[in-house]
């Protein structure tokens, strides 16, 4: 080969490897099912508020901040509006409704989730392992089932995976890396920021990791005056460099936080500490108030949400690595150790501290999808580290059958559960099916879109083509809007449970045994029911009849 060639060779871009190719495929594949079905997902019960919310907020800014509704509205004046502003705008030129819009955008920003847990999985143990988180994570029914729909949890949980692959990037070249890491994580961080206050968090984790690469240093070198010069350059070079960056990132989507810099977002962590939920909650078949939870409310609910071979990876996590330090005689490697508690650390500490000052919680893990892109990077190193040693094994083709068998098998319940995949409980408590009456399913009303489906198919063979001509009324149980945006002209919604046409409800807190009616319609998941619509007309005549037969009675005599 000629020096002409080889300089050629040297300069040309590097091959990227096959499983980046793959991860490559799985985003599009991943987008291409967003712009397939986004339209298929129901409207969830916060959705109504955090669209007004997003419109207010945008509205604020337009007006050159005269308009204040977004500062009084409700309790949304305590998140930011990253995600709803910007859906807010989106809507003014979307040719999509409103709320197709808001699903197609949270389904766009949940592919981002998928490309960061891929990023930090590739960064910790490689390209093998980046592509498998990334099929971990959308493989998640509890991720993929809200990312279309849950304006809150999912765009702050690819806040966080994000911050935590910048938090891990920049642990090899503590205490001073690149001014655009920094700059890269702090905007980061301000976008979770800008959702929920609790990204806060993310300034604690980056504080313990540069305690903790301080103390190793130390200890590395025995040299007190080193310890306390790195310990100086962490904070000044990297804690408040980031925490500068990220705070007017979170102002700029929080007009709440603008007010009072300081004390509103104290404020706010002051109010979701000591938040309150009137209701009780249903947990393994008995209800209990909300305040007042069993400890294993939420690690039991974070286990039954995890795919299996998910959970199984990572319980086995752990152990690996025990036994890789065993083997290397506990001679641990700083980087790779530093950024596996970054990670680590954030799936167990919040679900921890949650438990430990019995925080209020319902409707699951869902106030805690955030740790699931960590759990999938955990699980897959995991994996990956199982599939190196698989492959040297004269029954690999077994392992890898089992595993494609299992995958196919667990995509196939996906499927059957669209569009409700997020009312997914894993094979370890007999799937959805046992799980319904011990644990909620749809608790958001995403069925009901298909409820109201369901109706019109039933009066239009009821009625014939003329069916439209006829007004019926219709009643809900939980939020209006899930099932009203969806009514055809001659459906009236009713506040009136007991004198309405049709009732529709899901089963959430036995909703949907408040009253008596003729069942004409049930959407069920594979075993288990989420919503019923029931007839009410001849209940409601015959009570109508009974009063007009009790009012002339006096009139006989």
């Amino acid at each position: 080969m000629s020096s002409l060639e080889s300089a050629a060779l040297s300069q040309s871009p590097p091959v990227r490897p096959l499983w980046d190719k793959l991860a490559l495929a799985l985003f599009a594949c991943a987008a291409l099912l967003v712009l397939l079905t986004f339209s298929d997902y129901g409207i969830t019960w916060d959705e109504d508020v955090h669209n007004w919310y997003g419109m207010y907020v945008l509205d604020y800014y337009l007006s050159a901040f005269k308009d204040l509704r977004c500062l009084t509205f409700l309790n949304l004046y305590n998140y930011g509006a990253a995600f709803d502003m910007t859906a807010a705008l989106l809507n003014r030129i979307s040719p999509f409704g409103i709320y197709e819009t808001r699903h197609l955008l949270n389904g766009l920003v949940g592919i981002l989730g998928l490309i960061g847990v891929w990023k930090l999985a590739r960064h910790m143990a490689g390209p093998r392992a980046g592509f498998i988180a990334a099929a971990f994570l959308l493989l998640t029914p509890n991720y993929y089932g809200q990312m279309f729909n849950n304006p809150k949890d999912v765009p702050f949980a690819v806040g966080v995976v994000w911050a935590s692959y910048y938090m891990v990037r920049i642990v090899p070249a503590l205490p001073r890396p690149s001014w655009a890491l920094l700059i890269k994580l702090g905007v980061v961080t301000g976008m979770a920021l800008g959702v929920r206050v609790g990204g806060l968090l993310l300034f604690g984790y980056l504080g313990l990791l540069l305690l903790l690469h301080t103390i190793w240093r130390g200890t590395e070198t025995r040299d007190w005056k080193l310890f306390l010069v790195e310990g100086i350059t962490n904070l000044w070079r990297v804690l408040l460099p980031v925490v500068a960056v990220a705070y007017p990132v979170m102002m700029l989507f929080w007009p709440w936080a603008q007010q009072a810099p300081i004390d509103n977002p104290l404020r706010t962590l002051a109010f979701f500490s000591h938040e309150t939920f009137p209701f009780r909650t249903l947990f393994a078949g008995s209800y209990f108030a909300a305040t007042d939870l069993p400890w294993a409310y939420l690690p039991v609910h974070v286990i039954l949400a995890l795919p299996e071979l998910i959970l199984v990876m990572l319980a086995a996590g752990p152990i690996l690595a025990v036994l890789a330090a065993r083997r290397f005689g506990w001679k641990l490697e700083r980087d790779i150790t530093l950024s596996h508690f970054v990670v680590g650390f954030g799936i167990l500490f919040p679900i921890a501290y949650a438990v430990e000052i019995k925080a209020v919680l319902f409707d699951g893990m869902r106030h805690f999808i955030f740790v699931l892109p960590l759990i999938a990077c955990e699980a897959a190193i995991a994996f990956d580290h199982i599939f190196k040693t698989v492959a040297e094994l004269p029954y690999r083709r077994y392992a890898y059958g089992a595993v494609a068998l299992y995958l196919a098998g667990h995509m196939v319940v996906m499927v059957k559960l669209h569009p409700d995949e997020y009312v997914y409980y894993n094979g370890f408590i007999g799937g959805v099916e046992g799980a319904d009456g011990l644990f909620k399913t749809d608790y958001w009303a995403n069925s009901y879109a298909e409820a109201v489906d369901g109706l019109q198919d039933y009066l239009h063979a009821q009625y014939g083509a003329d069916y439209m001509d006829h007004d019926f009324t219709v009643a809900v149980c939980g939020p209006p809007i899930s099932a009203d945006y969806y009514f055809p002209a001659n459906f009236v919604f009713s506040e009136d449970r007991d004198n309405a046409d049709f009732y529709i409800s899901f089963t959430k807190d036995d909703c949907h045994k408040a009253l008596p009616g003729k069942e004409v319609f049930r959407v069920e998941r594979m075993g288990a029911l989420l919503s019923i619509v029931l007839d009410r007309r001849q209940i409601v005549a015959d009570r109508a009849l009974h009063r007009t037969i009790a009012q002339a009675a006096p009139l006989r005599k």
